[in-house]
């Protein structure tokens, strides 16, 4: 048994995170020189991997859930997490363990001394990450991973893997400063991970968008599943039923039909995510370690239905509502403002932090006239909006709005002006969600429902 202390613990993640200091550059070479000095771990499992500018998270969470529950030993690997650094590393439903990170930080640190040594690029933060990732699910021998994308596609670190199927959920303006500053350009390099026979699944409808991921999986030979609620799709899905409990849809796709698939997930956007989740499954044709497909429809919609997927439209509790969401762009913010449709309450006291390099103007616009007093804060990273910029556009919108950059302190003050019949909003970042949420649950009491 490799036992460890505490300390040890800390001065690993201390290593993964110094190395956040070589930046996030995109390309390829440093990571295949990397995994190559591993012995070529990502070689050794299946992979479902996952693009797209908003809902990745929750088709990797969805499709890791249906994968374990049809007898899959699966993975998901996510970015960024929420509240520990191991929720980036998950084999069966459980974190990557203490010991065995380190124990893995001990086999990656040497290999990219040698790549330095060698004058090499040193990798980045996400590199090290993923290539500890790798080597964790080779050694435990898992199945299938679900992958997310780092981000783009096309140069992100995960995109050395030849996987079962891809999968590409939505596409809208993010990160435009790194993958272009139209959809078509955006969509293009997300398309970057289509490899060749490999079939595709996309959730995007916007023509321009889809033409692009077309024209990628033409030329490549890859066959593309489009899924929709519109009748022209290959994939189409159709609501049964929704409330503030979870909803209920049918899936139709060509030889296959779901019916009856409950999504635990929150926000009519879920349902689309748990249909190209379903598609993916279904198109990747998923094998056991003898070869012979195996994907049983009973133990799929179980799995869907026991997603978790927390500080995503997630209620921690109902009196007063405590919502926390980790939208953190403009279409991520439309299905927000759409969801809070479906939540009575008398007022709605907001606690809004997001990053500087993302176009906050529109997802305020979307937010704040929803809200009848915001506090801003500061997100826990280093990409943080001043608080000052980001209280100037909120007041375009709300007349009350107040500062308070420390989180903690933010959630105090919001709690306390927030009645039983009234709403608690908490959004803007996963890295105001996740401490915000650590605060809420230890220091309050107050635990979630983010889909059981």
């Amino acid at each position: 048994m490799f036992e460890i202390t505490d300390a040890e613990y800390d001065r690993a993640l201390a290593w993964i995170h110094s190395t956040m200091r070589f930046g996030s550059k995109l390309g390829l070479q440093r990571i295949r020189r990397l995994v190559q000095l591993l012995g070529s771990p990502e070689k050794k499992t299946e992979y479902i991997h996952v693009a797209g500018t908003n809902g990745k998270g929750s088709v990797t969470a969805m499709v890791a859930s249906a994968l374990a529950a049809n007898g899959y030993r699966s993975g998901r690997y996510i970015s960024p997490y929420l509240e520990d650094f191991r929720e980036r590393i998950v084999l069966g439903g459980k974190m990557i363990s203490q010991e065995d990170l380190v124990r893995l930080v001990n086999v990656v640190k040497p290999a990219v001394e040698r790549m330095v040594a060698e004058g090499e690029e040193h990798p980045t933060e996400f590199e090290v990450i993923t290539a500890t990732a790798f080597l964790y699910y080779a050694e435990q021998e898992c199945d299938y991973v679900a992958l997310e994308v780092g981000l783009g596609g096309r140069f992100d670190a995960t995109n050395i893997v030849t996987p079962a199927v891809s999968v590409i959920t939505t596409i809208s303006l993010d990160h435009t400063e790194r993958l272009g500053d139209t959809v078509e350009k955006i969509a293009s390099e997300k398309a970057g991970i289509i490899k060749p026979g490999v079939p595709v699944v996309t959730g995007v409808s916007l023509d321009g968008a889809l033409r692009a991921i077309k024209a990628r999986a033409d030329e490549i030979g890859s066959p593309l599943y489009t899924v929709s609620n519109e009748r022209r799709a290959d994939v189409t899905w159709e609501e049964v039923s929704y409330s503030m409990e979870g909803q209920v849809i049918n899936i139709r796709g060509p030889g296959f039909r779901y019916d009856d698939v409950r999504v635990p997930l929150l926000g009519r956007h879920q349902q689309q995510n748990a249909a190209v989740a379903v598609a993916a499954l279904e198109f990747g044709r998923p094998k056991n370690r003898q070869g012979k497909f195996r994907l049983d429809k009973t133990a799929t919609k179980h799995g869907i239905a026991k997603t978790v997927w927390p500080g995503r439209l997630e209620v921690m509790h109902t009196r007063p509502l405590v919502l926390l969401d980790g939208a953190h762009n403009a279409e991520g913010a439309k299905a927000l403002a759409d969801a809070l449709s479906s939540f009575p309450r008398k007022r709605t006291v907001c606690i809004l932090g997001m990053l500087g390099d993302k176009s906050y103007k529109e997802a305020v616009g979307l937010i704040a006239p929803l809200c009848d007093e915001v506090i801003v804060t500061k997100p826990a990273a280093g990409r943080a909006l001043d608080p000052d910029v980001l209280s100037g556009e909120v007041k375009s919108y709300v007349p009350s709005v107040t500062i308070q950059p420390d989180i903690e302190k933010a959630v105090k003050e919001a709690m306390s002006k927030t009645g039983p019949e009234d709403m608690l909003l908490v959004c803007g970042s996963l890295y105001l969600v996740g401490p915000a949420r650590t605060y809420i649950s230890s220091k309050l009491g107050m635990t979630g429902r983010s889909g059981t």
